[in-house]
């Protein structure tokens, strides 16, 4: 086992008061507050109460990073195996946050060292394989993600995609739920590698996963920039035709540009007006992947105004003639333009239906469930009202008709 993390052999309770006083200076009263109560939980051995503290008190407060690392090396490894183990590997996260590459690794690699000793002492045995302790084998997995994360961010490539992939067979051989935190983990460097791979449908599918496993939005870091990368994959991934679920997310108000969230939602929409004013803008500019995909960007907001024409249609009326789509549609030039377009989204598998190229129509039987806005829930309880009322109208008739047969 590297040295790196091994306790220095001080007494934990004189470390907590030397990083105490360290702080003082902070004049941070919560955070001394903290260390007070820190101390008298390690003398009453409430192990799990002073996870607690460390978790929601300590490594939440910025002023505590220049003493995290000495503080998870010199106390908290002290009483590692008495913690719950994933809750270990994340202080040692939060702890090496500020450190390079090669030195988290190291610290990586130690800390998954003592938690598989610790494993096969509980599980009573001698090959790791072997570790049936389903918290440990979650941490170790969680490790070697993060692990991966961090060879990513070095460019070792090859070696990282192999890691992910191993750590995705672990965590579905799992019989047990799997922790949030080691989904999240997953998630994150899997869409960290889609991003790295240019593979923008996959990125912004992995980055909606990742968000759906954190459950305080508050203690996400780089809020604006991951939603921004979230919005403009969408919008460049071949596959994503529907942007309800980033929209309706919570992290969607972190989203600074205002040109970029109207863009969105202009696409989602079908709002081909609002959608040519941002694409002929300056503003555009600034994100050059999206300044150089504007044809691409065209093609993607015909197909969804198409969508949202058929949405928006009675249910009992789902056939759109070409001039119809013309008319609302004025990319389109002509009937060739309306049926390359529909086949497109034949393919894409975001309707079933026909094209009439006698009555020069097409006939809609299916939609692709989506994500909806509130604005697209109002509009389909107008629809649901206006079909409550046609089936109350029905209902009318065969009672009053029902009525004459019967005298």
């Amino acid at each position: 086992m590297s040295d790196r993390m091994d306790v220095d052999g001080g007494d934990p309770l004189t470390v907590l008061i030397t990083l105490r006083e360290e702080i003082e200076s902070t004049e941070d009263s919560d955070l001394i507050s903290a260390f007070y109560t820190l101390e008298d939980l390690y003398e009453r051995k409430l192990w799990y109460q002073l996870s607690e503290v460390l978790s929601k008190s300590i490594y939440r407060d910025d002023n505590s990073k220049p003493i995290r690392l000495r503080l998870f090396e010199n106390f908290v490894l002290s009483f590692g195996d008495k913690l719950n183990q994933l809750k270990l590997v994340e202080f040692l996260l939060l702890s090496i946050d500020q450190s390079n590459a090669l030195d988290s690794l190291e610290y990586l690699n130690s800390l998954k060292e003592r938690i598989t000793a610790y494993g096969l002492k509980e599980s009573k045995q001698s090959v790791e394989e072997d570790i049936n302790d389903n918290e440990v084998i979650q941490a170790l997995i969680f490790v070697e993600i993060e692990t991966a994360r961090i060879k990513l961010e070095m460019g070792n490539i090859d070696e990282a995609t192999a890691m992910i992939d191993e750590g995705s067979k672990k965590i579905d051989q799992l019989t047990n739920s799997v922790d949030n935190r080691v989904n999240a983990s997953y998630y994150r460097t899997n869409a960290q590698l889609m991003k790295i791979n240019g593979d923008y449908s996959a990125y912004y599918y992995s980055s909606l996963l990742f968000l759906a496993c954190i459950t305080d939005l508050g203690e996400l870091q780089n809020k604006e920039q991951i939603v921004k990368e979230i919005c403009v994959s969408g919008l460049l991934g071949e596959k994503i035709y529907n942007f309800g679920e980033i929209i309706m997310h919570e992290i969607f108000q972190y989203l600074k540009d205002d040109w970029l969230k109207q863009l969105i939602v202009a696409l989602n929409n079908g709002d081909l007006e609002t959608f040519t004013k941002v694409v002929h803008s300056k503003d555009i500019q600034s994100i050059p992947d999206l300044a150089s995909n504007i044809e691409f960007l065209q093609q993607k907001i015909c197909i969804m105004s198409l969508i949202e024409i058929v949405f928006n249609k009675p249910t009992n009326k789902k056939t759109v003639k070409y001039s119809e789509i013309l008319d609302h549609i004025p990319l389109l030039k002509n009937a060739d333009d309306v049926e390359r377009m529909t086949m497109k989204c034949l393919s894409l598998g975001l309707i079933k239906g026909l094209i009439n190229q006698v009555s020069s129509e097409v006939e809609i039987s299916w939609i692709q469930p989506r994500t909806m806005t509130m604005d697209q829930i109002v509009n389909m309880k107008k629809k649901m009202s206006f079909w409550s009322d046609r089936v109350q109208e029905l209902n009318d008739y065969m009672s009053d008709a029902g009525k004459e047969l019967w005298v």
